[in-house]
């Protein structure tokens, strides 16, 4: 899939053009991602691991289809490079793909996904430590107060007794910030490939954690393939694919987008409103990552 574009005045493609189109795609693979919160509150009585493993094996399949797409009689050759690092990162896919799930089934949605949206902080955090990048004044100070934020969170978990759900929040986004930092050692990887093996890695794990037991109620399936084959899927080939126009500033605050929607729509359809240390600690959150997104903006248009 290419972006669309247009010839400008010299007859190349313009940047401003790829920029809007990846722009807008990256917002609309937010707002697609943001759905999962009331999705997982419309079930009816699907338990955390048959959810995790019907969403995960939807999602392995669809992307296996997208691979199979772009590949055709080369797909065999694609899934034959995947190799350590993208049984690493698919692994770290994984983990996050079950996280989310026992979050969103044992806390609030404002407490996953505000928890979430500290990804970019984990990440440049990862980087650091990792992959020796250097840490600049804003990313220190934007760290610092993103974890004082989730201190907040999880600190009302302990109070409310979802403890255990915030802290399936916060292994979920560090366990996608690993993933990103593998991709980045790796450089060379196909992400899609490597999240098919994440998928099937959760499903496996899924499969085992609920015994077996994977029958569920055919609506209660008809969200989880909702979920996983179409709006994941859809959204992380979009994100793909928008990702190829945008600086890693911009796309980090366009998919704030998906944070900040999915707990008002759990708020708007069924009242569930987070307590006032969720919104204080989400609030802190959101607007480290975003203003370390906008100064990163800002310096790159400087230099």
């Amino acid at each position: 899939m290419r972006l669309p574009s247009r010839k400008d005045s010299g007859g190349e493609p313009s940047v401003a053009t790829h920029n809007g189109a990846a722009v807008l795609l990256t917002i609309f693979s937010a707002a697609l991602n943001s759905a999962g919160g009331i999705l997982v509150r419309s079930m009816d009585a699907a338990s955390e691991w048959q959810i995790v493993f019907w969403r995960a094996f939807a999602l392995a399949v669809a992307i296996s289809g997208i691979v199979w797409f772009e590949h055709r009689t080369a797909l065999a050759q694609a899934m034959r490079r995947i190799g350590p690092w993208s049984l690493l990162g698919g692994m770290f896919y994984g983990v996050t793909l079950i996280g989310y799930v026992l979050a969103l089934t044992n806390t609030t949605v404002a407490n996953a996904d505000f928890t979430m949206s500290a990804i970019p902080i984990f990440t440049a955090l990862f980087a650091w430590l990792v992959l020796g990048e250097r840490v600049r004044m804003r990313t220190g100070l934007a760290i610092a107060a993103a974890v004082a934020g989730i201190g907040l969170m999880l600190g009302d978990g302990i109070a409310a007794g979802t403890l255990f759900g915030n802290a399936m929040a916060l292994l979920a986004s560090v366990s996608f910030a690993c993933f990103v930092i593998v991709l980045r050692k790796g450089q060379a990887i196909d992400m899609l490939p490597t999240a098919v093996v994440g998928a099937a890695f959760a499903t496996l794990v899924a499969a085992f954690m609920a015994e077996g037991d994977i029958k569920v109620s055919t609506e209660d399936l008809a969200l989880c393939l909702l979920w996983g084959g179409v709006i994941s899927c859809v959204a992380h080939f979009l994100i793909v694919t928008a990702s190829r126009n945008l600086s890693g500033a911009e796309l980090t605050l366009l998919l704030l987008v998906e944070f900040i929607l999915g707990p008002v729509w759990v708020w708007l359809l069924i009242d569930e409103t987070p307590s006032d240390l969720t919104l204080a600690g989400g609030a802190i959150v959101l607007a480290a990552v975003a203003g370390h997104a906008l100064m990163s903006m800002r310096a790159q248009t400087n230099t």
